[in-house]
């Protein structure tokens, strides 16, 4: 049964599973967790066996949201505790790839704002598995500026956009989140 954390100025859910790995997840500008890219993703971890833990709210209803997303996650890095980390975020929070980096962590980028020069230089300096989910309908994605480092892996999907959704085709739609939940589930069941 999830269960609401205190993170101080932040709530957070925690879903049980193995308490020896935690997916943190991160919210997006106007993003949260539990919308469907997100919510997939737990899904897709959880069925891995991972126990799951997400900032709630959104960043953009904020002053300063990449430092308010910043201290939310590291609140919930130590939360996690001892546990394996595996931290999920959408789009804003991949300004927080230099962090992640940093401390070493396994990530799965979803939407990641390749346009930005210091998420690209936060994803060069990764030395954990670390997945990068976009598609080619989104400006944000910028696939040329993907780094080149073995630690990352990258699922570019064709005519998706920011919501990882295809425009006026639901189906499509379905089909892009479908190889999204697979791509974070293997990467989630081989950490």
């Amino acid at each position: 049964m999830p269960e609401r954390v205190d993170l101080g100025p932040f709530a957070a859910i925690r879903h049980e599973g193995d308490p020896e790995r935690c997916a943190v997840l991160l919210p997006g500008m106007i993003y949260p967790t539990r919308a469907p890219v997100l919510w997939f993703a737990r899904e897709a971890v959880m069925a891995a066996g991972w126990s799951a833990l997400e900032v709630l709210g959104e960043p953009g209803d904020h002053p300063q949201p990449v430092a308010w997303l910043r201290d939310g996650a590291q609140r919930a890095l130590e939360a996690a505790g001892r546990a394996r980390v595996l931290v999920i975020g959408k789009s804003l929070a991949s300004f927080l790839a230099g962090l992640i980096s940093d401390r070493g962590l396994p990530a799965a980028w979803l939407t990641p704002a390749l346009d930005r020069q210091e998420v690209v230089d936060g994803l060069a300096g990764a030395t954990e598995r670390t997945l990068l989910v976009g598609g080619t309908a989104d400006s944000m994605w910028v696939g040329e500026a993907i780094p080149s480092n073995p630690a990352l892996e990258v699922l570019e999907l064709p005519g998706v956009d920011h919501a990882l959704q295809v425009a006026g085709n639901p189906s499509a739609s379905l089909d892009a989140l479908r190889e999204m939940v697979q791509a974070v589930g293997r990467l989630a069941g081989e950490l």
